[in-house]
């Protein structure tokens, strides 16, 4: 037991601590705001007799970022979406808000461009004018995210970034709110 204790504590100590040999070239704190692509949305709904004049806003998002170390930082993602359309001379609407935890893997860091990818796990909350086949109006939630390839361009302080991953959620087979949405995001931010 007191084997896989100091192992763990080690572990811990090696992947926390900044590196002491060479003078901090990252910041500890990031915060983005962004807006990612509603590809999904626009394949799924689409303008049909009964439905049509569909708008999306896409999504909107919030991030922080703690970087503890040159190549592993952890945080939170707040994402926000909205589709509306007319049905039969009503206006319906649907919105999606995601809050996801999520961690991000620096594998290259050079001048201006830092490339990273990253992983986030947390829940949508789906709330609207329509009905679900249970009758609900508002629903959660499991979540996934993925950044599979993502690039900022900046000075110490200010940056843009570009990524290319997806937003997962759904419920079951009947219940897809999300499934490969924000495929390309844009972002500006700040770093401390």
């Amino acid at each position: 037991m007191n084997k896989i204790v100091s192992l763990t504590i080690g572990f811990l100590a090696v992947v926390l601590s900044t590196e002491v040999s060479f003078a901090q070239d990252y910041s500890r704190h990031e915060f983005r705001l962004g807006w990612g692509d509603p590809m999904f949305e626009k394949a799924v709904f689409y303008e049909s007799p009964t439905r049509t004049e569909y708008h999306y806003t896409g999504h909107f998002f919030l991030n922080y970022n703690y970087s503890f170390n040159r190549w592993l930082s952890a945080g939170f993602n707040v994402d926000f979406e909205n589709v509306s359309w007319k049905e039969d001379s009503l206006k319906k609407h649907f919105s999606n808000y995601t809050l996801m935890p999520n961690v991000r893997f620096t594998y290259f860091r050079k001048g201006l461009v830092t490339m990273y990818s990253g992983l986030g796990i947390g829940m949508t909350i789906n709330t609207g004018t329509e009905a679900s086949y249970t009758g609900q109006k508002t629903l959660c939630s499991p979540a996934f995210g993925l950044t599979a390839y993502g690039i900022s361009v900046g000075n110490e302080h200010f940056f843009g970034a570009f990524d290319l991953g997806a937003l997962v959620a759904l419920k079951n087979t009947q219940q897809i709110f999300m499934f490969g949405s924000r495929l390309l995001s844009f972002s500006i931010g700040y770093r401390l």
